[in-house]
């Protein structure tokens, strides 16, 4: 993989998109689980009015972990279209599937047995769409405590990614803004996906063109499209967004995460050169997807365990974020890292059977 060499790169990493995901699982972790200590501080009369002020410029932020979220979806959009400019669109599947899969699914299955045990776990017919991630067109509940939806998203966008790959359209900069232009206003005319219940509707058309839009600043960055273009894409997805909001997810009308997930992102592109990659960036970065896919339901369990045994060396919830932590870096290590590198092995063997077979 080849990275722009205006950028910051350690190991070929685009280094503006560490300190992304950063923020990103952070933010998510602190809305999820965190947020009420947030909330306290603010309101705390005892507490001098600077650590309130501050706290209370948080709050939008962290709320519901949404701005962690739509970051995600940024960074992204902007990655997989970078990576397409090399990658074929089978290459990408199989490297895309080994990152994602190995370690979800362990996720899931670890989150099923304690369920089983007690006789909650789910149905088999439930459980596969959600080891397959296709439970949108099954109208199946989310695991993990709910994070299961982005990766719906996620999915979808990488095959639709790689269909556009495989038509040979991702280096084709007199039509691939358009393309995008035009699956944004699609998401907004069609039925929202999924619909299968209230609370859910519209995952993927309200939310995906925030990774249409991350592959955006991609295009303007690589000048495949004209910064005035980009503007205006971003007022399209911006108004869309809130108008599908209106309409579909009410609940978060009185929310501001979306433009401010925006903001951090535009900041963070804007002085991408700036950015160097400490070796603590880096390790964080590696956990962002542990972290994501395990923080909203084994926090809990932690937390549970602890009580259980009495443990109280220190606030419960530092307790269950310290173990959590332990958790997910040993995930990393010894699960996302063996997959990917299963992964690279398997496309290096299948390359050499197609040389061979020529």
């Amino acid at each position: 993989m080849e990275h722009p060499t205006n950028m910051p790169t350690n190991n070929n990493r685009i280094v503006f998109l560490d300190y992304l995901r950063i923020f990103a699982f952070v933010s998510v972790l602190i809305g999820h689980k965190f947020y009420v200590y947030i909330v306290a501080l603010s309101n705390d009369s005892t507490v001098h009015s600077t650590p309130r002020f501050i706290a209370n410029l948080l709050l939008p932020v962290l709320y519901g972990g949404g701005a962690g979220v739509v970051v995600f979806f940024l960074v992204s959009g902007y990655i997989i279209t970078h990576v397409l400019q090399t990658e074929q669109a089978g290459e990408f599947l199989i490297k895309r599937s080994f990152r994602i899969y190995p370690l979800y699914i362990v996720a899931v299955l670890a989150q099923y047995v304690p369920l089983a045990v007690i006789g909650h776990a789910p149905s088999l017919s439930t459980l596969l769409p959600q080891l397959l991630l296709v439970g949108d067109f099954f109208g199946t509940p989310y695991a993990l405590g709910g994070v299961e939806w982005t990766l719906r998203v996620e999915i979808m966008f990488y095959v639709f990614m790689a269909a556009l790959r495989s038509l040979n359209l991702m280096t084709n900069q007199n039509i691939l803004p358009y393309i995008f232009l035009a699956t944004t206003l699609l998401c907004g005319f069609i039925a929202p996906i999924p619909s299968a219940d209230i609370w859910s509707k519209g995952y993927l058309t309200i939310y995906g063109p925030f990774l249409l839009l991350g592959s955006m600043f991609y295009l303007c960055e690589k000048k495949q499209t004209g910064f005035t273009f980009l503007l205006f894409f971003i007022g399209l997805v911006f108004y869309q967004y809130y108008s599908l909001m209106a309409i579909y997810q009410k609940s978060w009308l009185n929310a501001h995460f979306a433009i401010l997930a925006f903001f951090i992102f535009f900041v963070s592109w804007t002085f991408r050169r700036y950015l160097t990659a400490a070796p603590w960036v880096l390790l964080l970065s590696d956990m962002t997807y542990a972290v994501y896919l395990f923080h909203n339901w084994f926090f809990d369990y932690a937390k549970k365990g602890l009580t259980l045994f009495r443990v109280s060396v220190l606030n419960p919830d530092v307790q269950a974020l310290i173990i959590l932590l332990l958790v997910c870096f040993f995930m990393v290590k010894y699960v996302e890292k063996y997959g990917i590198r299963f992964g690279r092995v398997l496309l290096t063997k299948l390359r050499q059977q197609v040389a061979r077979s020529e």
